[in-house]
């Protein structure tokens, strides 16, 4: 582990445990949940109000049953409750205003501007599918990003959302052709990310927002992982 995740993990643990000199049984259990949940998701949870009972729960469970998909449906929203951001329930968008094109979507200041990825998906002459880089990715951790993790972000950290989600789909809208094949709009995607974070001032973060943003990515995604992992160097 690299001495700043190391020190994200350790300030992680903080986040759950009180100040007292001699802790309470349940700041005890918290720790242990923090420490399970670690060992399960790969990286710390994200700072969080830790509810004993949700805690407790955690720990009557195996790693694979809080990973796995269907199992984990189970538990999400006690895992949600405990800092595993990736297990939060994302708040549908109930917008309703097509633009004329995905460009228009960019500017977009509410949580119908993640539809810029439904419109690429729809524009490529063979869809990419739930799965694909479009609907399974980008519009998949866009709306996580905004209604999740955002509201739970420092203001600079709000401020890097805003900007980060701009970035990536103006580099998309501009390297990115609609015809470009699913395996490779992917590769070129995730190409972007370094450079967007630089711009949008993800170094100057507080390591708190670096955990969070890293707590909100799914354990199977370990490609972005390794990106988010890379920038906490810092870049």
């Amino acid at each position: 582990m690299s001495s700043s995740l190391a020190t994200a993990v350790a300030i992680a643990a903080l986040a759950f445990t009180a100040c007292a000199t001699e802790p309470a049984p349940a700041d005890d259990l918290c720790a242990q949940a923090q420490a399970h949940l670690t060992e399960c998701f790969g990286d710390a949870p994200a700072a969080a109000t830790c509810d004993p009972a949700d805690a407790a729960a955690v720990l009557d469970q195996t790693c694979a049953a809080l990973t796995e998909p269907g199992k984990a449906d189970l538990f999400a929203s006690g895992l949600c409750r405990l800092g595993v951001l990736s297990q939060c329930a994302v708040k549908a968008c109930t917008i309703e205003a097509p633009a004329d094109s995905c460009a228009d979507y960019i500017d977009r200041e509410d949580c119908s501007q993640c539809d810029y990825y439904l419109c690429r998906d729809a524009a490529a002459p063979d869809s990419c599918g739930a799965t694909g880089y479009y609907r399974g990715f980008g519009y998949a951790y866009c709306e996580r990003y905004l209604e999740v993790t955002t509201p739970r972000l420092s203001s600079a950290g709000q401020r890097f959302a805003h900007d980060v989600r701009r970035c990536l789909m103006r580099a998309m809208e501009d390297t990115i052709a609609t015809d470009t094949a699913c395996p490779d709009v992917k590769t070129e995607a995730y190409a972007s990310h370094p450079a967007c974070y630089v711009e949008a001032g993800f170094c100057a973060l507080p390591i708190t927002d670096w955990i969070a943003i890293l707590a909100t990515i799914r354990p199977t995604d370990t490609s972005l992982r390794e990106i988010v992992r890379t920038a906490m160097q810092c870049l």
